[in-house]
């Protein structure tokens, strides 16, 4: 294995810097293009087109501009209120106006129009779209920018605890262009069949429903199916309802429920599936599709136009003599809670005697799993059987009713209702007793059954508080075809500014927070990040030493929110020592007691002491109390004590020295002498005078964990200059022996070379001396560079004679000690690593980084002070960097794949890396995934951990519950589930009975990683005050 310490800074970056060099040659960096002007952080205005209600309640839709320059701003803002209008116009966005709000942010490109991929056009636009096809998509970091417009929408604009439900880019081009990426982007352009808003309506249907294309070849969208079986295709329960029965798609074997759709053709209404599935998400306790009244037909080939061949009215009652009349509808519930309904169909003649009546109940089941809906959806129906003696002017009634409450959700006349208009106005009351409108508003349109109810709901806007309505009153009745409500508002004023004092403690062990100075009647939340949701209500507590950062935002009735941020230092605590001598003189061979104070100094912290002369042995006889045992020789000897110190404690250093002097009357050579003298020792310690030390007993060579290693010296003299000094001696020791290797510096490089000879020599002498072949051998090089000057390089020359003489002897360590840099080669590899560490589940959960604190260390790895890598006995591997970490299996590391240099996918085998250095395939592992990571939330600057996964489930069941436990523990999560909001249900079904981790829920929902976890934490968060009231 390899062992980098970091000892000093330029040394180690210029060893980070070759491997960069080394591993680019393989791994190519992205090339990045040219900034433009439009890249740089833009200031965007927020206009409200269609705001009904709180961003919490309603389902928000965002629209920004592609391609509108400053000077194109307004017509951006007409486009965009165009389209959003027509987008209102079609159901199921009619009935639910009132339960949307739809924002214009206007964002300023340098140049008109978009561009096309692989063409000519390339204008410099503020997302960067390009058009393929009839498609278009994000390119470089234009996906990024919209990300990071909508997390400032969400943190800054938006009512509290709102969330962006989808965005719609409009591309200033007529071009007929359009797509949808995903749930969160979507995209179309003003061409003339978008004039109306018809293909954004297309388009973000896509999104908002994850409806496909009903003429596509592609299996996606809960309207598309592999199946034309009418038992398991996904609409069975509305086969043979107003229209829906099953048609080819794309090809032969991809099927629709509708020849005429949205989905399939512009300018169609949805079909019921479809709608059903945008009413699915825009929040609604349950969806009642528009009921019909029908003589039999065929369920699955009878579409569409051909339903008014069996649809029965009071026009053509009397096609419906001598055949079954049934009364139907299909309910789709969407909250966590059983639907008590009952569904009644009644003919009254002219009369008014009822000549057939007949009612049925339903219980419909939960919305429990969001990704099966069919399981909350039923289709209710009561028939009535062979009627006879129907005349003109006989009445049908039919009435879809809720038995808790009463109230009626449909009957036979809903399809057709007639629908009245209301205006809705923004108006601000001024001090001098104007009115205005409230700026960047645009009259609402809301769709309201006439002669029904309509909740005034008075919306504040951002910086604008409501004070009333032009009704005085919180509910009208709609009866005319056309009305208007005016809300009126009050500026809100300037929040003053919150106070922040920097707080700066020394470590002492116990928690510090910041300082910020709240006034009454102000509400304070926090953020970690700052283009993060301010969801904490709570600031941070922190211990350890480090500088920390918090994001507030302040608010207070009748005021603008106001931003701010708070800081945290907490500096590590310092530390001091004193190394003292029970004597510092001794006449011929003897010992010396060492003793050390330390003050500030953890108890458990370890200390090291080293002596500068190498051979002399130090024994620790109690805390920080050590024997050195000296030979008889005239000579200085200087003792260090280290403390290295850690993340709250500065390290520190202290010395003493001893001075022997040679007592010749001891004839035995006393206790044996340095280290490279003989073992029974002579009067003067032998040849080991200069053994492992300078000729004037300087320390040229300090053990690799003193912590303290002899800094080059910087003498003045022109670099590249430097004429090479007479050959030094560096001391080669395998085992207990020292040899003599040459060494020469040229060129600010220090070389070692003819290692394979004295190695030879001086092993083969050892194995002579032990009677055989030396087990578990290991070898130390150690080099003085203590005459070089302005050397900046270490060449050590392992030549293939060298590097056979290890293999061959079985050398299991190898060590190399230059000064600044120490290295350590180990035979282990990743093959025989693989064989000692048990085989991880790969389908269980990943364990926390806490949770492997428990498990044995099978090897870690120190590759700097801020990164190492470490593997435990449970078959996992766990890898920190800076702060962040990722958990995976060891054995999951099996092939790797590449981009080359041509930008081919290229693969190198499980096999190349089996005797390599253990940790070489899992550090490429753990990188890519850190770099994963960071690609999903670089928009808000937050990395989240692999082990984020297992942290959260961890909330919600004990690693150590068995099956039985964890099924109870799903059951109650399911009972609670009624207290969220429709997005923190959804995610929660993702999570907990879909078991995806957070990046997949963030991919499939088109949001930020750290959406989700907030969200999830809020989710987690209710569910507990829920099930605490349950258990008082």
């Amino acid at each position: 294995m390899t062992n980098v310490k970091k000892k000093d800074g330029k040394w180690f970056g210029a060893i980070v810097l070759s491997l960069i060099l080394l591993f680019s040659l393989v791994f190519p960096y992205p090339v990045m293009a040219d900034q433009t002007a439009a890249d740089q952080t833009t200031a965007a205005s927020v206009y409200a087109i269609h705001k009904t209600g709180d961003d919490k309640e309603n389902f928000v839709i965002v629209i920004m501009g592609e391609g509108y320059t400053r000077e194109q701003q307004e017509q951006f803002l007409k486009d965009a209120t165009a389209k959003a209008q027509g987008l209102l116009k079609w159901s199921p966005y009619k009935e639910y106006s009132d339960r949307i709000n739809i924002y214009a942010v206007q964002t300023v490109s340098n140049e008109t129009g978009v561009g096309v991929m692989y063409g000519e056009s390339n204008p410099d636009t503020y997302f960067h779209v390009q058009a393929f096809g009839k498609s278009c998509y994000f390119a470089k970091d234009g996906e990024d920018k919209a990300k990071a417009l909508r997390a400032e929408l969400e943190s800054r604009y938006l009512d509290t605890g709102a969330a962006v439900g989808t965005i719609h880019i409009i591309c200033n081009t007529t071009a007929n262009i359009g797509s949808s990426s995903n749930a969160l982007f979507s995209f179309s352009a003003n061409s003339n069949e978008n004039a109306q808003g018809d293909v954004m309506t297309h388009e973000i249907s896509h999104s908002i429903g994850r409806l496909g294309d009903e003429y596509d070849k592609k299996m996606q969208g809960e309207n598309i199916s592999d199946t034309s079986d009418p038992d398991k295709i996904k609409w069975h329960k509305m086969l043979g309802f107003r229209g829906i029965g099953i048609t080819a798609a794309g090809t032969e074997t991809v099927f629709a429920p509708s020849r005429v759709c949205m989905m399939r053709d512009l300018g169609n209404p949805f079909c019921e599936v479809c709608k059903m599935e945008l009413a699915r998400r825009l929040n609604n306790p349950v969806y009642v599709c528009d009921a019909e009244i029908t003589i039999p037909h065929s369920r699955t080939g009878t579409l569409d136009r051909d339903s008014d061949q069996y649809r029965i009215d009071e026009t053509n009652i009397t096609k419906a003599n001598g055949k079954d009349l049934e009364f139907r509808t299909v309910v789709q519930n969407i909250v966590d809670a059983k639907q008590h309904l009952k569904i009644t169909f009644r003919i009254i003649g002219a009369d008014n005697t009822v000549k057939y009546e007949k009612e049925e109940t339903y219980t419909v089941p939960p919305h429990s799993n969001w990704y099966d809906p069919d399981a909350a959806r039923e289709s209710l129906s009561v028939t009535l059987p062979a009627v006879t003696g129907l005349v003109s002017g006989d009445r049908l009634e039919g009435k879809i009713i809720d038995e808790d409450t009463g109230k009626i959700l449909a009957d036979n006349q809903t399809a057709g209702q007639a629908w009245s208009t209301v205006t809705i106005r923004y108006m601000l009351q001024n001090e001098d007793g104007t009115e205005t409108t409230v700026p960047d508003t645009a009259p609402a349109t809301v769709y309201v059954p006439k002669n029904s109810a309509y909740t005034l709901r008075s919306p504040d806007l951002y910086g604008y508080t409501c004070v009333g309505n032009s009704a005085n009153q919180e509910e009208i009745n709609i009866t005319e075809d056309r009305q208007e409500i005016t809300y009126y508002y009050r500026k809100n004023s300037e929040m003053p500014e919150i106070q922040t004092v920097p707080v700066r403690v020394t470590y002492d062990g116990k928690p510090h927070t910041f300082d910020i100075k709240q006034e009454d009647g102000v509400q304070i939340s926090y953020s970690l990040t700052e283009n993060g949701s301010y969801t904490q209500t709570e600031m941070p507590f922190y211990t350890e030493a480090g500088q920390y950062k918090i994001y507030f935002k302040a608010e207070k009735a009748s005021f603008i929110p106001t931003y701010g941020e708070a800081v945290l230092e907490i500096e590590k605590a310092s530390t001091s020592m004193q190394l003292t001598a029970k004597t510092d003189t001794v006449k011929g061979a003897g010992t010396v007691e060492l003793q050390l104070c330390r003050q500030g100094i953890p108890e458990d912290a370890g200390i090291k002491v080293t002596c500068d002369v190498s051979g002399i042995t130090l024994e620790e006889k109690g805390t920080d109390h050590w024997m050195a045992t000296l030979p008889n020789e005239t000579k200085t000897y200087t003792f260090t004590a280290c403390y290295n110190g850690n993340g709250n404690y500065t390290g520190s250093k202290a010395d003493c020295q001893v001075r022997v002097t040679a007592d010749h009357s001891q004839t035995s050579g006393g206790s044996g002498g340095s280290s490279g003298g003989s073992s029974g020792g002579s009067s003067g310690g032998g040849s080991g005078e200069n053994a492992g030390g300078s000729t004037d007993g300087s320390s040229g060579n300090v053990s690799p964990d003193s912590g303290t290693l002899p800094a080059p010296d910087h003498a003045k003299e022109e670099p590249g200059n430097v004429t090479p000094p007479p050959a030094a001696d560096t001391s080669v020791s395998v085992k207990d022996i020292n040899v003599k290797a040459k060494t020469a510096v040229k060129n600010n490089t220090v070389k070692v070379k003819n290692i394979a000879a004295v190695l030879k020599k001086e092993i083969t002498k050892a194995e002579k001396e032990q009677g055989g072949r030396i087990k578990d051998l290991s070898v130390e090089i150690t080099f003085d560079t203590g005459k070089a000057k302005n050397w900046k390089n270490l060449h050590l020359e392992m030549d293939k004679q060298a590097v056979n003489l290890l293999v061959k002897k079985k050398v299991k360590e190898l060590k190399v000690n230059g000064g600044n840099v120490n290295l350590t080669f180990d035979s282990k590899a990743l093959k025989e690593l693989k064989k000692v560490v048990k085989v991880a589940g790969m389908t269980k959960r990943v364990p926390s980084e806490k949770a492997l604190e428990k498990e044995e260390i099978v090897v870690k790895e120190i590759l700097s002070g801020e990164c190492d890598i470490t593997v435990y006995a449970n078959g996992y591997v766990l890898y920190r960097e800076n702060g962040k970490k990722t958990i995976f299996p060891l054995h999951s590391c099996k092939d790797y794949q590449y981009m080359d240099v041509k930008e081919d996918r290229s693969i190198m085998n499980e096999e190349f890396f089996d005797n390599e250095n253990w940790y070489i395939r899992l550090l490429m592992e753990a990188t890519d995934r850190m770099e994963i990571n960071q690609t999903k939330v670089a928009s808000n600057h937050r990395l989240v951990s692999y082990s984020d996964y297992a942290d959260d489930r961890i909330l919600l069941l004990d690693p150590a519950s068995d099956f039985l436990d964890q099924y109870i523990e799903k059951e109650m999560v399911r009972d609670f589930l009624g207290c969220l909001t429709a997005r923190q249900k959804e995610i929660i079904q993702l999570f907990y009975f879909e078991e995806m981790n957070q990046e997949k829920i963030a991919d499939y929902l088109g949001i930020r990683q750290q959406s989700v976890c907030e969200m999830m934490q809020r989710a987690l968060s209710v569910m507990k005050k829920h099930a605490d009231k349950e258990e008082n």
